[in-house]
């Protein structure tokens, strides 16, 4: 999967956990069945990490999904990272432990579905109990969000497209610093396509936008291969620009 197979719109299932090893075949056999048995599109970060930013795919996944589903069966950071981004964003979350592990304080208050591994069926009932709870937060998403986060909305902090594009360029340089010779490589490409796809994509976007709606333009965007991301970017600048035309 790639990013432009994030879905814009439905009922998507953002899956926090770690990757390889034996959490590929949990998340396979368990979570992934689980989520889909509540008619739910599951998707892990792996499944679309690209070129550039992994921390702006991550966002832009949760801010996508109807419900998380973070499980803690290790005190992994980058899993509590997601998670702390998941209640910042006001998202459902269904958490998943397995019994006795010593968890965080913040999450301690939190419900969460404990497993036993010493029970043979383990995974099978975990599935189950998976499949019921997020059907539950489907139809009160309120019961799933931690009080601390229901009455805060995300900061938007208002500045111009030029600023993000820099500050996008300059994580790419970090990244580069502590790169290979392949990192070197693939940056220079991927930025070279950045500085040519982004106006090619608002050049299009325009177009888009006489017939269709703007959430219909990034999703043609996408079809045509332009990333998540620059999609929602070059959209956001065309309808900014087709309103100065209008009002001008």
């Amino acid at each position: 999967m790639t990013s432009q197979h994030i879905p814009i719109e439905g009922k998507g299932c953002f899956v926090v956990m770690p990757f390889a090893g034996l959490w590929d075949e949990y998340y396979t056999q368990i979570h992934e069945p689980g989520i889909k048995a509540a008619g739910l599109v599951p998707l892990r970060a792996d499944e679309v990490f690209r070129a550039g930013s992994v921390l702006q795919d991550i966002v832009a996944l949760l801010s996508r999904a109807s419900v998380v589903l973070a499980d803690l069966s290790e005190n992994n950071r980058n899993v509590h990272y997601e998670l702390g981004l998941a209640h910042a964003l006001g998202k459902p979350t269904v958490l998943v432990a397995p019994k006795g592990v010593p968890l965080f304080f913040d999450v301690t208050q939190e419900r969460m579905l404990t497993y036993d591994k010493d029970d043979p069926f383990w995974g099978v009932s975990l599935r189950e109990r998976i499949t019921r709870a997020l059907s539950e937060t489907l139809r009160k998403p309120e019961t799933a969000i931690p009080t601390a986060f229901m009455h805060i909305k995300p900061a938007r902090i208002e500045t111009d497209e030029v600023v993000v594009r820099l500050r996008r360029i300059e994580e790419r340089l970090t990244e580069l610093a502590s790169g290979s010779q392949f990192g070197a490589r693939a940056f220079q490409s991927s930025l070279q396509e950045k500085i040519h796809g982004l106006p090619a994509a608002e050049v299009q976007a325009e177009r888009l936008l006489a017939t269709m709606e703007p959430h219909a333009a990034v999703r043609q965007l996408m079809i045509e291969g332009y990333g998540a991301a620059m999609a929602e970017s070059a959209v956001a600048t065309a309808a900014s620009r087709r309103h100065e035309r209008k009002t001008s």
